[in-house]
């Protein structure tokens, strides 16, 4: 099994759905929003051996290597994302590879990458520590993990928003929660629910520091007050903090 089958099975059943989001840039908040707070963080990246887990359908990996990045090693559960990313024009098989494998089980070295780069990557369903000891083994001592998440404290799901518009409880908050919805993007709605689980502040600082981090950064990604004027659909769609931005050394 390639990671929790609930998940790996969304995404299998909604690859088609995603690569055309990401290809035709259909996504704000991925290009309005978290690729530029994630690539600002990253920063400078030549020559660098970097880990993109849960790379998708690649596009991350081919900004990277435009940005000086030595090697990248792109691993994802799905395997339609894999072969998409592999087959891409601009794939650059002497700076990038691409891999059908588990984040919590990478095939990769000890101490072999500079970075890992995890890109809203869902959270594990059984285990989802396992993957920060994975990720803490494969990185240099020097190394850094630079993490885009849903934010814990405040994404509310479409279909709790839509029953009785209160959201979660505090109880399902520190209980964690198996969040399943279609995601409408551009007009279209994925064919199959999505599959991510939500943990707690606590629950997913405790995961990176029992693996051996440390947090060195801390980002929410906004829009800004020009965006803001100049779409209001921002407005309409971004009324709470959605996404958390974390920078990590090893300890």
């Amino acid at each position: 099994m390639l990671g929790d089958e609930p998940v790996s099975d969304a995404y299998a059943a909604n690859a088609e759905f995603w690569i055309r989001i990401v290809r035709e840039d259909l996504d704000p908040y991925r290009s309005g929003l978290t690729d530029p707070a994630l690539l600002a963080l990253v920063g400078e990246c030549s020559g660098l051996h970097i880990l993109d887990a849960g790379c998708g359908e690649g596009y991350l990996t081919r900004e990277l290597i435009t940005r000086g990045a030595g090697f990248v090693h792109g691993v994802d559960t799905c395997a339609a994302f894999v072969a998409a990313a592999a087959s891409h024009p601009a794939h650059d098989p002497a700076h990038a590879r691409f891999r059908h494998a588990d984040v919590a089980a990478l095939p990769l070295p000890d101490a072999s990458v500079d970075l890992v780069v995890a890109n809203r990557l869902p959270h594990g369903l059984s285990d989802p520590g396992r993957r920060f000891v994975e990720f803490a083994r494969v990185l240099r001592p020097s190394g850094r993990l630079v993490m885009m998440t849903t934010h814990p404290c405040f994404y509310i799901a479409r279909d709790e928003r839509d029953s009785a518009g209160t959201g979660f409880t505090v109880d399902d908050y520190f209980a964690g929660r198996t969040v399943r919805q279609r995601f409408e993007v551009a007009g279209t709605r994925s064919p199959a629910a999505s599959v991510q689980a939500l943990y707690s502040l606590e629950a997913t600082i405790g995961m990176l520091t029992t693996a051996g981090f440390a947090i060195t950064a801390v980002r929410e990604p906004r829009p800004t007050e020009q965006q803001r004027r100049e779409n209001p659909w921002w407005d309409e769609h971004f009324t709470r903090p959605l996404f958390l931005l974390l920078e990590c050394a090893m300890l």
